[in-house]
Protein backbone atom coordinates (compact mmCIF):
# COMPACT_ATOMS: atom_id res chain seq x y z
CA UNK A 1 0.00 0.00 0.00
CA UNK A 2 1.12 3.61 -0.89
CA UNK A 3 0.30 5.49 1.83
CA UNK A 4 0.57 9.68 1.98
CA UNK A 5 0.10 12.08 5.44
CA UNK A 6 -0.71 15.39 4.68
CA UNK A 7 0.87 16.16 8.05
CA UNK A 8 4.13 18.33 10.09
CA UNK A 9 7.11 16.19 9.25
CA UNK A 10 8.47 16.94 11.91
CA UNK A 11 5.86 15.70 14.29
CA UNK A 12 6.95 12.71 16.84
CA UNK A 13 3.24 11.21 16.37
CA UNK A 14 3.62 11.46 12.76
CA UNK A 15 6.70 10.08 12.59
CA UNK A 16 4.92 6.64 14.58
CA UNK A 17 2.78 6.41 12.01
CA UNK A 18 5.36 6.52 9.56
CA UNK A 19 7.27 4.05 11.75
CA UNK A 20 4.74 1.31 12.03
CA UNK A 21 3.48 1.46 8.14
CA UNK A 22 7.38 1.21 7.24
CA UNK A 23 7.54 -1.76 9.22
CA UNK A 24 4.63 -3.36 7.74
CA UNK A 25 5.83 -3.14 4.20
CA UNK A 26 4.14 -0.14 2.84
CA UNK A 27 5.68 2.84 0.86
CA UNK A 28 5.35 6.19 3.12
CA UNK A 29 4.91 9.61 1.70
CA UNK A 30 4.39 12.76 3.81
CA UNK A 31 3.44 16.29 2.55
CA UNK A 32 4.58 18.86 5.19
CA UNK A 33 4.80 22.54 5.55
CA UNK A 34 7.41 21.87 8.08
CA UNK A 35 11.14 20.61 7.87
CA UNK A 36 11.51 17.07 8.97
CA UNK A 37 13.21 13.73 8.17
CA UNK A 38 11.81 10.38 8.85
CA UNK A 39 14.09 7.19 7.77
CA UNK A 40 12.40 5.16 5.22
CA UNK A 41 9.77 7.89 4.27
CA UNK A 42 9.84 10.33 1.00
CA UNK A 43 9.39 14.18 2.58
CA UNK A 44 7.54 16.52 0.20
CA UNK A 45 8.45 19.64 2.04
CA UNK A 46 6.14 22.56 0.52
CA UNK A 47 8.30 25.96 1.86
CA UNK A 48 6.07 28.92 2.88
CA UNK A 49 9.11 30.37 4.72
CA UNK A 50 6.80 29.88 8.10
CA UNK A 51 9.44 28.08 10.25
CA UNK A 52 8.82 29.55 13.81
CA UNK A 53 5.79 31.36 13.15
CA UNK A 54 2.68 30.11 15.30
CA UNK A 55 -0.17 32.90 14.61
CA UNK A 56 -3.73 32.01 12.97
CA UNK A 57 -2.77 35.30 10.59
CA UNK A 58 1.28 33.41 9.23
CA UNK A 59 -0.93 29.99 8.80
CA UNK A 60 -2.88 31.70 6.40
CA UNK A 61 -0.73 30.95 3.83
CA UNK A 62 -1.60 27.22 4.52
CA UNK A 63 -4.94 27.99 2.61
CA UNK A 64 -2.94 29.41 -0.23
CA UNK A 65 -1.45 25.94 -1.55
CA UNK A 66 -4.03 23.84 -2.62
CA UNK A 67 -2.98 23.74 -6.26
CA UNK A 68 0.62 22.60 -4.48
CA UNK A 69 -0.82 19.77 -2.66
CA UNK A 70 -3.18 18.77 -5.48
CA UNK A 71 -0.20 18.20 -8.06
CA UNK A 72 1.56 16.53 -5.68
CA UNK A 73 -0.64 14.12 -4.56
CA UNK A 74 -1.38 13.63 -8.28
CA UNK A 75 2.66 12.26 -8.59
CA UNK A 76 2.56 10.15 -5.54
CA UNK A 77 -0.74 8.82 -6.46
CA UNK A 78 -0.95 7.23 -3.64
CA UNK A 79 -3.45 4.75 -2.59
CA UNK A 80 -4.73 6.10 0.79
CA UNK A 81 -4.07 9.95 1.94
CA UNK A 82 -4.41 10.16 5.45
CA UNK A 83 -4.77 14.11 6.29
CA UNK A 84 -3.88 15.05 10.01
CA UNK A 85 -5.40 18.54 11.87
CA UNK A 86 -8.54 19.59 10.76
CA UNK A 87 -7.79 23.43 10.34
CA UNK A 88 -4.58 23.71 8.77
CA UNK A 89 -3.70 20.85 6.50
CA UNK A 90 -7.19 19.93 6.42
CA UNK A 91 -8.32 23.05 5.31
CA UNK A 92 -5.97 23.10 2.56
CA UNK A 93 -6.18 20.10 1.48
CA UNK A 94 -10.31 20.70 1.47
CA UNK A 95 -9.57 23.93 -0.64
CA UNK A 96 -7.47 21.64 -3.41
CA UNK A 97 -10.10 20.20 -4.38
CA UNK A 98 -8.80 16.35 -3.82
CA UNK A 99 -11.11 14.08 -2.82
CA UNK A 100 -11.55 10.40 -1.36
CA UNK A 101 -8.76 10.96 2.17
CA UNK A 102 -9.50 10.14 5.55
CA UNK A 103 -9.10 13.58 8.21
CA UNK A 104 -7.59 12.87 11.33
CA UNK A 105 -8.66 15.47 13.98
CA UNK A 106 -6.44 16.26 16.62
CA UNK A 107 -7.54 18.34 19.62
CA UNK A 108 -7.07 22.25 19.54
CA UNK A 109 -8.91 21.92 15.84
CA UNK A 110 -11.65 20.75 16.95
CA UNK A 111 -12.04 22.04 20.67
CA UNK A 112 -10.57 25.38 20.71
CA UNK A 113 -10.24 26.70 17.04
CA UNK A 114 -14.41 26.63 15.68
CA UNK A 115 -14.86 28.89 19.04
CA UNK A 116 -12.29 31.93 17.68
CA UNK A 117 -15.78 33.28 15.43
CA UNK A 118 -18.31 32.25 13.00
CA UNK A 119 -15.39 32.26 10.02
CA UNK A 120 -13.59 29.88 12.14
CA UNK A 121 -16.51 27.53 12.51
CA UNK A 122 -17.35 27.60 8.84
CA UNK A 123 -13.97 26.82 7.71
CA UNK A 124 -14.04 23.49 10.40
CA UNK A 125 -17.01 22.59 8.90
CA UNK A 126 -15.81 22.87 5.68
CA UNK A 127 -12.70 21.16 6.16
CA UNK A 128 -14.87 18.06 7.72
CA UNK A 129 -17.66 17.85 5.09
CA UNK A 130 -14.81 17.54 2.52
CA UNK A 131 -13.26 14.42 4.02
CA UNK A 132 -14.05 10.70 3.06
CA UNK A 133 -14.32 9.79 6.81
CA UNK A 134 -13.23 11.39 10.16
CA UNK A 135 -10.15 9.40 12.82
CA UNK A 136 -10.72 10.45 16.40
CA UNK A 137 -7.76 9.10 19.19
CA UNK A 138 -11.33 9.17 21.36
CA UNK A 139 -15.12 8.66 21.66
CA UNK A 140 -15.34 12.49 23.51
CA UNK A 141 -13.80 14.09 20.94
CA UNK A 142 -15.50 12.60 18.08
CA UNK A 143 -18.54 13.31 20.27
CA UNK A 144 -17.65 17.28 19.81
CA UNK A 145 -16.52 16.42 16.19
CA UNK A 146 -20.29 15.95 15.27
CA UNK A 147 -21.32 19.39 16.59
CA UNK A 148 -19.73 20.40 13.55
CA UNK A 149 -20.46 17.21 11.07
CA UNK A 150 -23.11 14.89 12.03
CA UNK A 151 -22.76 12.56 8.73
CA UNK A 152 -19.31 11.42 8.31
CA UNK A 153 -18.14 8.11 9.81
CA UNK A 154 -15.65 8.33 12.69
CA UNK A 155 -13.54 5.54 13.22
CA UNK A 156 -11.64 6.21 17.07
CA UNK A 157 -8.11 5.45 16.38
CA UNK A 158 -6.39 6.17 19.59
CA UNK A 159 -2.82 6.60 19.94
CA UNK A 160 -1.06 3.13 21.45
CA UNK A 161 2.21 3.30 23.60
CA UNK A 162 4.81 0.20 23.55
CA UNK A 163 4.33 -1.01 26.81
CA UNK A 164 7.61 -2.75 26.73
CA UNK A 165 9.40 0.52 26.48
CA UNK A 166 6.68 1.34 28.95
CA UNK A 167 6.98 -1.19 31.84
CA UNK A 168 7.65 -1.56 35.20
CA UNK A 169 10.80 -2.73 34.58
CA UNK A 170 11.89 0.65 33.80
CA UNK A 171 11.92 1.16 37.33
CA UNK A 172 15.44 2.19 38.89
CA UNK A 173 15.44 4.31 41.98
CA UNK A 174 16.80 3.30 45.17
CA UNK A 175 15.59 6.60 47.35
CA UNK A 176 12.70 6.24 49.74
CA UNK A 177 11.22 10.10 48.99
CA UNK A 178 7.75 10.49 47.94
CA UNK A 179 7.92 11.20 43.97
CA UNK A 180 5.05 12.70 41.99
CA UNK A 181 6.32 12.79 38.13
CA UNK A 182 5.31 14.39 35.02
CA UNK A 183 5.86 14.30 31.21
CA UNK A 184 3.98 16.85 29.58
CA UNK A 185 4.71 20.44 27.18
CA UNK A 186 5.08 22.99 29.78
CA UNK A 187 2.26 24.82 28.68
CA UNK A 188 -0.53 26.72 30.31
CA UNK A 189 -3.30 23.81 29.36
CA UNK A 190 -1.61 21.12 30.69
CA UNK A 191 -1.91 22.75 34.09
CA UNK A 192 1.55 22.36 35.56
CA UNK A 193 1.04 25.75 37.76
CA UNK A 194 -1.54 23.71 39.45
CA UNK A 195 0.57 20.60 40.30
CA UNK A 196 2.95 23.50 42.13
CA UNK A 197 0.43 24.88 43.92
CA UNK A 198 -0.94 21.76 45.26
CA UNK A 199 2.51 20.63 45.95
CA UNK A 200 3.06 23.98 48.12
CA UNK A 201 0.01 22.69 49.86
CA UNK A 202 1.12 19.26 50.84
CA UNK A 203 4.78 20.45 52.05
CA UNK A 204 2.47 22.88 54.10
CA UNK A 205 0.61 20.30 55.75
CA UNK A 206 2.62 17.67 55.81
CA UNK A 207 6.40 18.59 56.31
CA UNK A 208 7.22 15.54 57.32
CA UNK A 209 6.62 13.90 53.69
CA UNK A 210 10.13 13.67 51.51
CA UNK A 211 8.00 15.34 48.90
CA UNK A 212 9.67 15.17 45.06
CA UNK A 213 8.44 16.55 41.96
CA UNK A 214 10.38 15.24 38.88
CA UNK A 215 9.16 17.81 35.56
CA UNK A 216 10.06 16.63 32.33
CA UNK A 217 9.52 18.98 29.28
CA UNK A 218 10.04 22.19 27.77
CA UNK A 219 7.00 24.73 26.55
CA UNK A 220 6.26 28.77 26.46
CA UNK A 221 5.82 28.44 30.05
CA UNK A 222 9.16 27.64 31.42
CA UNK A 223 10.75 30.10 33.00
CA UNK A 224 6.98 31.16 34.42
CA UNK A 225 7.01 27.65 36.24
CA UNK A 226 10.83 27.77 37.13
CA UNK A 227 9.76 31.20 39.10
CA UNK A 228 6.26 30.26 40.37
CA UNK A 229 8.44 26.92 41.95
CA UNK A 230 10.94 29.69 43.50
CA UNK A 231 8.22 31.86 44.84
CA UNK A 232 6.19 28.79 46.35
CA UNK A 233 9.37 27.61 48.62
CA UNK A 234 9.22 24.82 45.89
CA UNK A 235 13.06 24.23 44.59
CA UNK A 236 14.36 21.80 46.83
CA UNK A 237 12.37 19.06 45.89
CA UNK A 238 11.34 19.88 42.11
CA UNK A 239 13.87 18.28 38.92
CA UNK A 240 13.23 19.97 35.66
CA UNK A 241 14.71 17.49 33.02
CA UNK A 242 13.91 19.65 30.36
CA UNK A 243 13.39 17.69 27.02
CA UNK A 244 13.55 14.03 27.38
CA UNK A 245 13.82 11.26 24.55
CA UNK A 246 10.31 8.45 25.32
CA UNK A 247 13.48 5.68 26.84
CA UNK A 248 14.25 8.34 29.51
CA UNK A 249 10.34 9.39 29.96
CA UNK A 250 9.72 5.82 30.63
CA UNK A 251 12.26 6.05 33.22
CA UNK A 252 10.49 9.17 34.54
CA UNK A 253 7.26 7.98 34.57
CA UNK A 254 8.55 4.24 36.47
CA UNK A 255 10.47 5.77 38.81
CA UNK A 256 7.36 8.04 40.16
CA UNK A 257 5.10 7.28 42.83
CA UNK A 258 1.94 8.64 41.32
CA UNK A 259 1.45 10.47 38.23
CA UNK A 260 -0.15 13.31 37.85
CA UNK A 261 -1.68 14.59 34.57
CA UNK A 262 -3.89 17.81 35.87
CA UNK A 263 -4.94 19.57 32.89
CA UNK A 264 -7.39 22.41 32.02
CA UNK A 265 -8.21 22.33 28.51
CA UNK A 266 -10.78 20.05 26.87
CA UNK A 267 -8.46 20.70 23.99
CA UNK A 268 -6.19 17.53 25.61
CA UNK A 269 -8.47 15.02 23.62
CA UNK A 270 -6.38 11.63 24.77
CA UNK A 271 -3.96 11.21 27.44
CA UNK A 272 -1.75 9.36 26.03
CA UNK A 273 0.88 10.44 29.15
CA UNK A 274 -1.91 9.00 31.25
CA UNK A 275 -1.51 5.30 29.12
CA UNK A 276 2.11 5.90 29.21
CA UNK A 277 2.29 5.91 33.40
CA UNK A 278 -0.38 3.29 33.68
CA UNK A 279 1.76 1.06 31.49
CA UNK A 280 4.77 1.63 33.96
CA UNK A 281 2.54 0.23 36.55
CA UNK A 282 2.43 3.42 38.21
CA UNK A 283 -0.95 4.97 39.76
CA UNK A 284 -2.65 8.05 38.27
CA UNK A 285 -3.84 11.42 38.94
CA UNK A 286 -5.62 13.24 36.22
CA UNK A 287 -8.60 16.27 36.24
CA UNK A 288 -11.78 15.83 34.71
CA UNK A 289 -10.93 16.26 31.12
CA UNK A 290 -13.04 13.57 29.17
CA UNK A 291 -10.07 12.83 27.03
CA UNK A 292 -7.92 12.25 29.87
CA UNK A 293 -11.03 10.04 31.44
CA UNK A 294 -11.13 7.86 28.77
CA UNK A 295 -7.57 7.16 28.67
CA UNK A 296 -7.77 5.90 32.21
CA UNK A 297 -10.43 4.14 34.14
CA UNK A 298 -11.57 6.23 36.80
CA UNK A 299 -11.51 4.57 39.99
CA UNK A 300 -9.69 1.12 38.92
CA UNK A 301 -6.25 2.75 37.71
CA UNK A 302 -7.02 6.62 38.34
CA UNK A 303 -8.17 9.25 40.78
CA UNK A 304 -9.94 12.19 39.11
CA UNK A 305 -9.58 15.44 40.30
CA UNK A 306 -11.73 18.90 39.17
CA UNK A 307 -9.47 20.85 36.73
CA UNK A 308 -7.65 23.39 38.37
CA UNK A 309 -8.01 22.94 41.53
CA UNK A 310 -4.71 22.60 43.75
CA UNK A 311 -6.49 21.74 47.02
CA UNK A 312 -8.48 18.77 45.41
CA UNK A 313 -5.48 17.90 43.50
CA UNK A 314 -3.09 18.11 46.93
CA UNK A 315 -5.91 15.71 48.84
CA UNK A 316 -5.66 12.85 46.06
CA UNK A 317 -1.96 12.82 46.27
CA UNK A 318 -1.81 12.70 50.34
CA UNK A 319 -4.82 9.89 49.97
CA UNK A 320 -2.05 7.81 47.84
CA UNK A 321 0.72 8.49 50.19
CA UNK A 322 -1.35 7.48 52.83
CA UNK A 323 -2.45 3.99 51.79
CA UNK A 324 0.34 2.41 50.23
CA UNK A 325 -1.94 -1.13 48.69
CA UNK A 326 -4.32 1.42 46.83
CA UNK A 327 -0.97 3.05 45.26
CA UNK A 328 -0.21 -0.39 44.31
CA UNK A 329 -3.96 -1.64 43.18
CA UNK A 330 -4.48 0.90 41.01
CA UNK A 331 -0.46 0.49 39.79
CA UNK A 332 -1.28 -2.76 38.65
CA UNK A 333 -4.78 -2.17 37.47
CA UNK A 334 -2.84 0.72 35.48
CA UNK A 335 -0.59 -1.71 33.59
CA UNK A 336 -3.00 -4.72 32.77
CA UNK A 337 -5.15 -2.17 31.23
CA UNK A 338 -2.81 -0.30 29.26
CA UNK A 339 -1.58 -3.56 27.45
CA UNK A 340 -5.01 -4.65 27.13
CA UNK A 341 -6.58 -1.57 26.29
CA UNK A 342 -4.04 0.79 24.16
CA UNK A 343 -0.95 -1.63 23.13
CA UNK A 344 0.70 0.52 20.16
CA UNK A 345 0.52 -2.65 17.17
CA UNK A 346 -3.34 -2.98 18.63
CA UNK A 347 -4.27 0.25 17.51
CA UNK A 348 -1.96 0.58 14.91
CA UNK A 349 -3.26 -2.77 13.28
CA UNK A 350 -6.75 -0.79 13.55
CA UNK A 351 -5.80 2.34 12.12
CA UNK A 352 -4.10 0.11 8.54
CA UNK A 353 -7.59 -1.63 8.82
CA UNK A 354 -9.20 1.33 8.55
CA UNK A 355 -7.19 3.05 5.40
CA UNK A 356 -7.15 -0.58 4.02
CA UNK A 357 -11.27 -0.18 3.69
CA UNK A 358 -10.84 2.53 1.89
CA UNK A 359 -8.95 1.53 -0.86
Amino acid sequence: MRICFVAEANSSHIEKWCRYFLSRGHEVHVISFTRGEIPGARIHWIDLGLEGEESDLAKLKYLTQGRRIRKLLKEIDADVVNVHYATSYGAAVALSGYRGYALSVWGADIYDFPKKSVLHRLLLKYSLSRAECLFSTSRAMARETRKYNRKKRIEITPFGVDVELFSPSKRSRSSDDFRIGIVKKLDPKYGIDVLLHAAALIRSRRPEIALSLVIAGTGPAEEEYHALADTLGLSGCVTWTGFIPQEEAARVWADSDVAVIPSTLDSESFGVAAVEAQACGVPVVISDIPGLMEATRPGYTSLVVKRKDPEELAEAILRLHDDPELCRRLGRNGRKYAVERYEYLRCFRHIEACLERMI
